[in-house]
């Protein structure tokens, strides 16, 4: 009988930790391999024959799903999916997992760091003082925070995780989410906001955390930044198309909001010629904020979990696609 076979599909650009990949296929008698693949044929290619596809770096469509003639699971390494066509795997029946939970804390701090940023002027006076500029009255006007009304677009783990962040620092918290469920924002001490332009409205500080999908392409867009306060901000530690960055950057060149802090961008790398990385109000990263020593090695682990779940038959604990399950149970792929 063939082994199960475990592909690895990577551009040269993103490799995984192979090294922690071994304990979670402890017991499974599997043939894993890494692929790297240069170019998407080579990825079309790579997949055919593959009981599990982890992959990273790739757009997972209709076509790539349609040559993966044997899988059972296509296993993501990040919180997003949007790289995976999921309604084409689940005609399919494949599972789709994602790393959920692998660096909400890192994402937090991150978007707590752009917001103390923000608010401190801490870029702006660093580009000045390497000028040659001391000039303190610059950064004018600078806020206390304190008593100041951080609006939370998702509360979901790295949602939550931001909230905890920002209390401590005297800010209220508020938040709207359709899908949170109610014990939530009551543990945490945060207040729901029923509809998002209320939120805008209410917020100095708006922070978004919600993955991409239909439901929240250009979610912030020209008529959500005519919500906000002239003197509020955005931060975005999620994913660039969640907001419309055209309309963003009209609203930050008219001021009529005061700033931005963002990780994420619509195309990444962004164009160095983005007019956003032009305005002096605005502190760009490059999608770094799940970055820290132990996230990448945490991604591996978690996603090898998932992919080892399912060869032993089992329902693994990050599904995307959970509308899959009565049909693989029906075909017999899965135990429990």
């Amino acid at each position: 009988m063939t082994k199960p076979r475990v592909v690895l599909v990577h551009p040269p650009s993103k490799m995984f930790p192979y090294e922690v990949w071994p304990p979670a296929f402890d017991g499974l008698d599997v043939e894993i391999v890494a692929v790297e693949c240069r170019a998407r044929e080579e990825a079309l290619e790579a997949v055919r024959g593959a009981d599990v596809v982890m992959i990273g770096g790739f757009r997972v469509d209709a076509t790539m799903i349609a040559a993966m003639d044997r899988a059972r699971v296509i296993c993501g390494f990040g919180h997003g999916f949007e790289a995976v066509d999921v309604d084409a795997a689940t005609r399919a029946g494949i599972l789709v997992t994602n790393a959920a939970h692998i660096c909400h804390l890192e994402v937090a701090n991150h978007a707590a760091a752009l917001i103390l940023a923000l608010n401190r002027k801490l870029v702006q006076y660093d580009r000045a003082m390497r000028q040659g500029v001391w000039d303190r009255p610059a950064g004018r006007p600078i806020t206390p925070l304190d008593g100041e009304t951080a609006g939370l677009v998702g509360l979901g783990a790295i949602g939550q995780a931001l909230a905890r962040r920002l209390q401590p620092f005297g800010l209220r918290v508020i938040a709207y989410d359709p899908h949170v469920e109610e014990h939530v924002p009551r543990e945490l001490g945060v207040r729901m906001v029923g509809d998002l332009h209320a939120l805008l409205g209410e917020s100095d500080w708006v922070s978004v955390q919600v993955p991409l999908n239909s439901e929240t392409r250009h979610l912030l867009g020209e008529r959500e930044f005519r919500a906000m306060k002239r003197t509020a901000y955005l931060v975005n530690c999620c994913r660039g198309g969640v907001v419309d960055e055209t309309a963003l950057t009209r609203a930050l060149e008219q001021g009529r909001i005061a700033g931005a802090g963002l990780d994420v961008f619509e195309q990444e790398p962004t164009d160095p010629a983005n007019p956003l990385l032009r305005l002096e109000n605005v502190v760009a990263t490059p999608h770094a904020g799940g970055e820290s020593t132990e996230s990448a090695a945490l991604s591996a682990r978690v996603a090898s979990r998932q992919a080892a779940a399912v060869l032993r038959g089992e329902w693994p604990d990050r599904v995307v696609n959970r509308a899959v399950y009565g049909r693989l149970r029906a075909m017999g792929k899965l135990s429990q």
